[in-house]
């Protein structure tokens, strides 16, 4: 059987307000489900998300160029 957090319960795992989550599903970085006025999020989407948004920070990290003052 799935399992499926609410926009609420995202929120609060990413430390991040309840219309931040719905500008993510909204722009289809975070895939979702509407039932009725509400969206629910599957696990295995939100693990994808966070797979995806480590991803682009590992990237956007290692792209950073080191100065050296010797």
């Amino acid at each position: 059987m799935r399992e499926f957090f609410s926009v609420q319960e995202v929120a609060k795992l990413l430390n991040i307000s309840h219309s931040g989550v719905l500008y993510h599903v909204r722009s289809g970085k975070l895939k979702a489900q509407q039932v009725g006025k509400i969206y629910i999020i599957a696990k295995e989407d939100f693990g994808d998300f966070l797979k995806k948004h480590r991803e682009k920070k590992k990237k956007r990290k290692s792209s950073q160029t080191k100065l050296d003052f010797e």
